[in-house]
């Protein structure tokens, strides 16, 4: 189950680096930099626990958001992407290095789709 998990982050980690860097000229506004640092070590999970790991700190909880046009060229997909790679390095930076209790959530209104994920960052 450990190696499941590990290699379903990995995979996660690898595909929404892949997303971001092809995507980076199209997506990122002037005014916003592109999310810096290397996240691929940090764990993240929907669950509360990640079996055969101890929590040895909390951080606490840590919140990442997007927002995009409804009639953009930019896919849901890809900023759901980005908006958890943000949130693996804002992790990172606090020295964390797991994301547990992942929670992504969609709002659509008129003109634009809010996209936001939620985690508790901790260190295990």
């Amino acid at each position: 189950m450990l190696l499941e998990l590990s290699a379903g982050v990995l995979i996660l980690s690898l595909v929404a680096y892949y997303i971001i860097t092809r995507s980076r000229g199209k997506s990122q506004k002037r005014d916003q930099p592109p999310p810096q640092g290397d996240a691929s070590d940090v764990i993240v999970t929907y669950s509360k626990t990640i079996p055969g790991y101890e929590v040895k700190r909390i951080y606490g909880m840590i919140e990442s958001t997007s927002v995009l046009p409804v009639e953009g060229e930019i896919s849901p997909d890809l900023a759901e992407e980005d908006v958890v790679h943000k949130l693996m390095v804002k992790a990172k930076s606090m020295g964390a290095n797991a994301i547990l209790d992942l929670k992504i959530e969609k709002e659509t209104f008129k003109e634009h789709v809010r996209i936001t994920a939620r985690g508790l960052a901790v260190r295990v």
